[in-house]
């Protein structure tokens, strides 16, 4: 991939996503504001599916994408650490075709009308199983790889036929009822998942390059992650609304993808006190009462660093209270802001516009 960035070209660059809160439509904006910076190698501490990530590999810097959540940590396998393995054809057959195995039925038995029609259940089961099954044909950086590229296709594929591309409730008969509806998301939700799945296997193999950098992908707790001396440290930490006490929770957004990652373990992870079947969690560890302690230890944490967080105003804490946390370790602080609205959240509750904050502190 050319390095040279165009900038009217740089979202088609990357790959498309359908998560809460993607930064991939902004990254224009990103670019202009992390090109004036000098650093050579990142730490995208919150990473998501890793479009800031994959910013800054195509930048041409060495990148460690963190996020704690498994799902996306295996997309940051695939698209930041993976430098050259692609699925070819016969990988993608593979993984679409029954082979011969005895295939389970665990999310046909345990998600019957939840999220899926039977038929599509029944898909992903085998699906998945073949997805671990590439061990009979690779071993070692070539399984781990091709694995993390076909589970990427998969929760593309899986978001695609999600109303709201979430699944925080049970609402399959959103597709399923027989009304007028003033959004095309239907088109996607009728698409077989086989054609969709073959979609995005292109689509994330043709991602895939070298930048000549020693790329990682971490799976931890952002709060317990060690220094290691990052010129840059990026923080995108959880969306707090100022008019409440709600945040953004990725665990309960995206427990579905979780699941597909630990199949075999899936079961004994399932709150089944509710409807949808999410997972146990142990509470979040972003929320009013802490945010606040969270952003200063991380402050803390990586004060020898360039650091740049993104934010949305007006949020909790606001970005003054922000500035003030920074300004106990840092003397150069650059706040520029971009009105800009996520799915889902075009407006705050008194109508006020939202706009997209980024705050550099050096």
């Amino acid at each position: 991939m050319n390095l040279q960035l165009d900038i009217n070209e740089l979202i088609s660059k990357t790959p498309t996503t359908r998560y809460r809160g993607s930064k991939r439509r902004v990254l224009p904006w990103l670019y202009k504001n992390l090109k004036t910076l000098k650093f050579d190698t990142l730490l995208d501490g919150f990473g998501g599916t890793s479009s800031v990530s994959y910013l800054c590999k195509m930048m041409g810097k060495e990148v460690t994408t963190n996020d704690v959540l498994q799902s996306n940590y295996q997309i940051g396998i695939s698209l930041i650490e993976n430098n050259k393995f692609v699925l070819n054809k016969k990988d993608i057959e593979f993984l679409t075709h029954t082979n011969g195995f005895e295939y389970p039925t665990f999310i046909q038995d345990t998600f019957k009308e939840i999220y899926y029609l039977d038929y599509e259940n029944e898909w992903l089961d085998k699906v998945i199983y073949n997805i671990l099954m590439l061990s009979e044909k690779y071993t070692g950086e070539i399984l781990r790889k091709k694995r993390a590229l076909a589970y990427n296709a998969l929760f593309q594929a899986c978001l695609s036929k999600r109303p709201y591309n979430l699944f925080h409730r049970k609402n399959l008969y959103m597709r399923t009822a027989n009304v007028r509806r003033s959004f095309s998301n239907d088109i996607t939700w009728d698409k077989p998942f086989d054609e969709l799945f073959m979609k995005f296997c292109g689509e994330v193999s043709s991602k895939v390059f070298s930048n000549k950098r020693l790329n990682v992908a971490l799976c931890n707790d952002i709060m317990e992650l060690r220094n290691e001396s990052y010129d840059l440290v990026y923080l995108d930490p959880p969306y707090i609304k100022a008019e409440k006490d709600d945040y953004v929770d990725y665990h309960t957004f995206y427990h579905f993808l979780e699941g597909i990652v630990d199949y075999n373990n899936w079961s004994e992870r399932i709150n089944h006190l509710k409807k949808n079947k999410p997972l146990i969690k142990n509470g979040s560890m972003w929320n009013k009462k802490n945010v606040e302690s969270n952003l200063t230890k991380l402050f803390d944490n990586f004060s020898d660093s360039i650091i740049v967080i993104s934010y949305g105003a007006p949020g909790f804490p606001s970005i003054k209270t922000i500035k003030e946390l920074l300004e106990q370790f840092k003397d150069e602080i650059k706040i520029t802001r971009k009105e800009y609205s996520y799915s889902l959240n075009h407006s705050s509750k008194n109508g006020n516009k939202l706009y997209e904050v980024l705050i550099i502190a050096r």
